[in-house]
């Protein structure tokens, strides 16, 4: 697995050799960087069930100012922790290893805010209607953020019980989709300064 653009094209990533995971491919990464273009700049990144980190290390490449990866299983902490380290870009990237939700709620604590944040579950679980919802009702979705999600074509999407959270487009790849949320205007005291990256 590489990079596919950005300050760090082309540099090998690691990545589990194992079914414990299933990686975005290449084609379907790079649509969504082509599609998200430069919005990626500048921005503070979330990156939900991140695996291997491969989402939000293609968005450092791409000039993001951070990215914090969740992920609960030790395996992917340690695979992020050492693609993070290989890159040399230690000092960017935070990894929260706990599930979705109390990941969440301790960002929500710290008073976070994110730009763009990835959300790649294991597919037909539930994950994506649990998450879209949680996100919906948090302030780390900062008021004009972009929320990214991979899906199965066949996995349905909360769409109408969203309130803050607005569907965009959903682009098909093969038997997988990622489908573009964009949060609405709202009150949010940090939000110019998460927004600019002075944060």
């Amino acid at each position: 697995m590489r990079i596919i653009s950005g300050k760090f094209k082309s540099r090998k990533i690691d990545f589990p050799k194992n079914k414990l995971t299933r990686p975005m491919t290449d084609r379907t990464k790079e649509t969504l960087f082509n599609i998200v273009g430069s919005f990626v700049f500048g921005k503070h990144v979330l990156d939900l069930f991140a695996g291997s980190g491969s989402l939000g290390l293609e968005a450092l490449s791409r000039g993001a100012v951070s990215t914090t990866f969740v992920d609960p299983a030790p395996w992917a902490q340690k695979i992020i922790a050492k693609n993070l380290a290989s890159l040399g870009i230690s000092s960017r990237g935070t990894i929260l290893g706990m599930d979705f939700s109390p990941a969440i709620r301790k960002l929500e604590k710290q008073g976070k805010g994110f730009a763009l944040v990835f959300v790649d579950p294991p597919f037909m679980k539930g994950w994506v209607k649990k998450t879209l919802m949680r996100l919906d009702a948090s302030d780390i979705v900062l008021p004009f953020a972009q929320v990214v999600v991979g899906h199965m074509w066949r996995e349905e999407l909360p769409n109408a019980e969203l309130k803050n959270l607005k569907w965009v487009r959903t682009k098909r790849i093969g038997q997988a989709c990622l489908s573009f949320f964009f949060r609405l205007e709202s009150t949010h005291e940090k939000t110019k300064s998460y927004i600019s990256g002075e944060l």
